[in-house]
């Protein structure tokens, strides 16, 4: 699932953060393409979830 949602942000052309959330409790990860996956849980809880 994460990498059908990853192909979708792909296709949006501007300079923001790629980032893709997931209900499960995933460890945070970068693909090839530079989007950062991450679980809903670690999003919500670090406030430093957006610097990973």
């Amino acid at each position: 699932m994460c990498h059908l949602f990853s192909l979708i942000v792909l296709h949006i052309d501007d300079s923001f953060k790629k980032i893709v959330i997931v209900k499960d409790n995933i460890k945070p990860w970068r693909n090839e393409k530079g989007i950062l996956m991450m679980g809903l849980m670690d999003f919500l809880l670090n406030k430093n979830s957006l610097e990973i």
